[in-house]
């Protein structure tokens, strides 16, 4: 699968979060993205692959999800309101290391409601 390079799919996350989110949600994901994205400047070639890969698969997520809501708002389907992000199947493993990430960024989440 190709991808774009790590800058153009950057910006193009920024880009869908300007668009598309809240901002409250904006600030704390352009943050997430930011540091991810340093993190990983120096990762394995099969890591940066993996990288991309989830990168890519966020924005087509966000993307989806925006397009729907609008769908709905301007009356072209009739559907409940779609909310951003999917709920992880159960039977996900995850390492010590997300678990940590996840704990950390729903502690985030839940100061910039307040």
């Amino acid at each position: 699968m190709a991808f774009a390079s790590p800058p153009v799919l950057f910006r193009s996350i920024l880009r869908a979060h300007k668009r598309h989110l809240p901002t409250d949600l904006r600030s704390l994901g352009d943050v997430y993205v930011k540091q991810e994205f340093r993190l990983h400047k120096t990762a394995k070639p099969e890591q940066a692959l993996q990288f991309m890969n989830e990168w890519s698969h966020y924005l087509d997520q966000l993307s989806m999800t925006a397009r729907a809501r609008d769908s709905v708002r301007v009356g072209a389907v009739d559907n409940d309101v779609f909310d951003f992000g999917k709920n992880l199947p159960r039977d996900v493993e995850l390492s010590e290391e997300q678990l940590q990430q996840l704990e950390t960024l729903r502690e985030e989440a839940a100061k910039a409601r307040k």
